[in-house]
């Protein structure tokens, strides 16, 4: 129970206020950890409370005052206003006001520069770039006095792009500070990142090695030369979700089949990341509010967006990396709930689908038929020919690896036999559906 912490009053009735009974797995690991001042590194999926592993007993420990105490970086501005969101509910239990300020692109500049240039928050909360903006290039957010410093869903904020605003932002931080660092994933930038500033610190793996929870069931619908709207159509008719999140990989793609779903009469909220942050708001709240009951979104709303009572996780397209599998369909079956997460797949997908199942994902395989979806043979084995292993290995042959290569050749040569691998079984399976069809008469 939360008692085992001896946090202080109002934190406790901040927690009954929340509506815990006790502790989830990472927050019995973090908590202490976090309460002794250790530097840690929680790995954890989605939806498991790992917010509240780190406000709960940083917050116990801020106090007033007119310098940062407490720094928070996430990758998007949602993920910002939600952990913001959550410090102001917490807080209104403290004995004291505490200044907490969000720093987020789109917001009033001069604004927030006239403020800093008075006093500074106890409790800052933003975005990188925000950050770099405000704490590096224009001096303003002394971020150097921070006592702990949170990075959280880090695998996103670590993008090749940011990754030298983000050093610029870190060397200001003293030796002293604490420092907490959340993410699914943890990538080898991370890591050379964190051994880089942090002589010690402790990694909390609450993964298990498994690429997802229990309780969501994995669906694969394979698409074969179908239309992939009226299949999605047609799922969409089987079923009737809470709330489904709809993925697809591009922009262009979601504004297609939203489209499409509204020209057949269904209501669809739409989640990228070219439309106004005061309108992604607005659809943030309508879904929140039961408005939607389908959403098409990019990857933006599988990282840093709290969404809850999703049930079903439609992925249009497979995202092209597995990470990014893991962060959309751990979008459902959170808490105690299960989940669905269902995946269209064309053949060209084998190699894909074979490293989930080599991770440990249990794949279901169906199909849709008469307005059923119905169990199906694994992946339509019968299409894969003996012969497949021999000419992989052929393939193999034609692009040799060397003991020597110039760097990047071997990321380069993996990419040149999977595309080989792609046109090889592609022109079996057309092959086979060439045989299969209607014979002409003589």
């Amino acid at each position: 129970m939360f008692k085992q912490y001896h946090f202080s009053s109002f934190i406790n009735k901040a927690i009954e206020d929340l509506g815990f009974d006790r502790p989830t797995p990472i927050q019995e690991k973090v908590i202490p950890m976090v309460q002794k001042g250790e530097n840690v590194i929680g790995k954890s999926q989605t939806g498991t409370g790992k917010t509240h592993a780190f406000l709960l007993p940083l917050l116990d420990k801020v106090t007033p005052g007119n310098e940062i105490e407490l720094l928070i970086i996430v990758p998007t501005r949602e993920l910002a206003m939600q952990i913001h969101q959550e410090i102001i509910r917490i807080l209104a239990f403290a004995p004291e006001p505490i200044d907490t300020r969000l720093y987020v692109g789109g917001s009033n500049r001069p604004q927030e520069i006239e403020r800093l240039e008075k006093s500074q928050p106890r409790i800052a909360i933003g975005t990188i770039g925000k950050i770099k903006d405000l704490a590096v290039s224009a001096n303003l957010l002394k971020i150097h006095t921070a006592k702990t410093v949170v990075v959280d869903e880090a695998d996103m904020v670590f993008e090749e792009s940011e990754v030298e605003d983000f050093d610029a932002i870190y060397s200001r931080f003293s030796d002293g500070c604490q420092h907490l660092v959340f993410s699914a994933t943890i990538p080898n930038e991370l890591m050379l990142f964190l051994n880089k500033y942090l002589d010690r610190f402790e990694i909390i793996d609450l993964t298990d090695d498994k690429i997802s929870k229990l309780s969501i069931e994995h669906i694969f619908i394979p698409t074969k030369n179908k239309n992939k709207e009226e299949l999605l159509l047609s799922l969409l008719n089987i079923f009737h979700p809470y709330l489904a999140l709809i993925f697809a990989n591009t922009k262009v793609k979601v504004d297609e089949i939203a489209d499409y779903l509204a020209q057949n009469g269904i209501k669809t909220g739409k989640l990228t990341g070219d439309i106004e942050a005061r309108e992604r708001k607005q659809i943030i709240r309508r879904i929140r509010e039961g408005y939607y009951q389908f959403v098409v979104a990019t990857d933006l709303a599988a990282r840093g967006i709290d969404i809850y009572g999703v049930s079903h996780v439609i992925n249009y397209d497979l995202p092209a990396d597995i990470d990014f599998y893991i962060h959309r369909t751990g979008r459902t079956g959170r808490a105690d709930f299960t989940g669905t997460a269902i995946s269209f797949y064309d053949f060209d997908d084998d190699l894909y689908l074979d490293k989930l199942k080599s991770k440990g994902l249990n794949c279901v395989y169906k199909n849709i038929k008469n307005g059923e979806l119905l169990p199906t043979k694994e992946r339509n084995w019968a299409l894969k020919p003996k012969h497949v292993e021999e000419q992989i290995e052929s393939i193999h042959k034609k692009i040799p690896l060397s003991k020597k290569v110039k760097p990047g050749y071997r990321k380069k040569r993996k990419l040149m036999i999977e595309k080989e691998v792609k046109k090889m079984k592609r022109a079996h399976i057309d092959e086979l559906y060439r045989r299969k069809g209607p014979k002409k008469d003589n």
